[in-house]
């Protein structure tokens, strides 16, 4: 199997922090021959951190224009990681370049835009990535792994709730028109993702509340962040509530918000017929110190609770809190993988797609698929001349054709 030259569009965070770690560890299988970004002190901290790391570098790296990438001849694959109002143009470009292309989440802000690169992508008979990294967790795995074995009967309802402080990077919330609402199109498109997963069904009907406790159209709002307190405003909703229910009954309800400083928490909630899922990603109830696992700082678990015959009566409630080694079934740190679970297995699904001539899992058809839901949660958060935000309840029901 050859090695993937690839041209990086996007020399930012999401770049230097997971993507630049995983090209150090799989150098065997991706080179980066050039690297565009219109901001130039990227390429100042992007060289830094390749010091760091010893990728090998030289200053013939940096390009002048993404058409200088889209040119170069070595070049096999283009690595989108721009603000999502680019996606559509770059990956048209690169698609009728003749490269491949790996394009980070979400692939973009509507579905005719993904679908002119699906058709594109199709002629020109080209592979094209999205990357929705939890896809690719240990994680993800063993829920499918769980789901799939229809041990514990089919999936009833799904509920996800994450709560986190607001991300300081100010585009996210301050240009909606432009990279979409940061709470739906950047955040909740992976909870949609999974819900359309294992739902087994497409989506009929969305319904939708949302708004601003914290941001300000008007001015900047100190608010506390990861790590810092930063200045932000915008139109971007930061928290939101929707109920998506499938033509095959199942229905998943999901909450999203950022007006939480105080705690982060991530948890998904997966009850069959027979059994009941519990899983926190990144976050979660701590168990037993004395138990056989060593709880460090961010592992992501999986908790099954299901009938247990052991017990002396017929039947006794089995509580979920606080959980009971016995229920957990998966534990892992992912102290592998820069920034995010799935950060490498992700890389190493593109190389097989590219030297294979498979599709890969998440591709334009998936994100279409997923982008569907996303504009429909938007127009019910659109409020009616007569409403007042923040007063809103409406729902948006459509029709889904499979696209695949």
């Amino acid at each position: 199997m050859s090695k993937i030259n690839l041209g990086i569009i996007g020399a930012g965070a999401i770049f230097r922090l997971m993507h630049l770690p995983v090209f150090k560890k799989l150098e065997r299988k991706f080179s980066i021959i050039k690297i565009y970004d219109s901001d130039r002190k990227a390429y100042i901290s992007a060289a830094e951190l390749m010091r760091k790391h010893k990728y090998p570098f030289d200053k013939t790296i940096w390009a002048e224009s993404a058409e200088e990438i889209f040119a170069d001849k070595r070049i096999d694959a283009v690595v989108i990681l721009t603000g999502i109002n680019s996606h559509t143009a770059y990956t048209l470009k690169a698609l009728n370049s003749g490269k491949h292309v790996f394009l980070e989440k979400p692939a973009a802000l509507s579905v005719n835009e993904i679908q002119k690169m699906n058709s594109l992508a199709r002629r020109k008979k080209k592979f094209v990535q999205v990357g929705m990294v939890l896809r690719h967790s240990k994680w993800y795995n063993k829920l499918r792994q769980i789901v799939d074995s229809k041990k514990f009967g089919k999936v009833l309802w799904m509920h996800w709730l994450e709560t986190r402080p607001f991300d300081p990077m100010n585009w996210r919330y301050d240009t909606k028109n432009k990279n979409g609402d940061a709470i739906i199109h950047d955040k909740a498109i992976h909870q949609i993702n999974l819900f359309n997963a294992f739902s087994g069904a497409l989506p009929n009907r969305v319904l939708a509340m949302g708004g601003q406790y914290m941001l300000s159209n008007s001015k900047s709002k100190k608010l506390r962040t990861f790590n810092k307190e930063v200045a932000l405003k915008g139109d971007s909703n930061d928290h939101l509530m929707a109920l998506i229910e499938y033509k095959n009954g199942v229905k998943a309800d999901l909450l999203v918000s950022y007006v939480s400083p105080h705690a982060r928490e991530s948890r998904w909630i997966i009850q069959l017929e027979k059994a009941k899922i519990v899983t926190h990603f990144e976050t979660f109830v701590k168990g037993n110190k004395k138990g056989k696992f060593e709880w460090g700082k961010h592992p992501s678990t999986i908790y099954l609770f299901k009938d247990d015959n052991s017990y002396d009566v017929p039947w006794r409630i089995p509580m979920s809190y606080p959980p009971a080694e016995k229920n957990l079934v998966f534990y892992d740190e992912y102290q592998q993988d820069p920034l995010h679970p799935g950060a490498t297995a992700q890389w190493i699904e593109f190389y097989r797609c590219i030297n294979g001539g498979v599709e890969p899992e998440c591709n334009l058809s998936l994100a279409a698929e997923d982008t569907k839901v996303v504009e429909k949660i938007c127009i019910a958060l659109v409020p009616a001349p007569h409403q007042v935000r923040g007063k809103l309840h409406r729902e948006s029901s459509f029709k889904i054709k499979n696209e695949n």
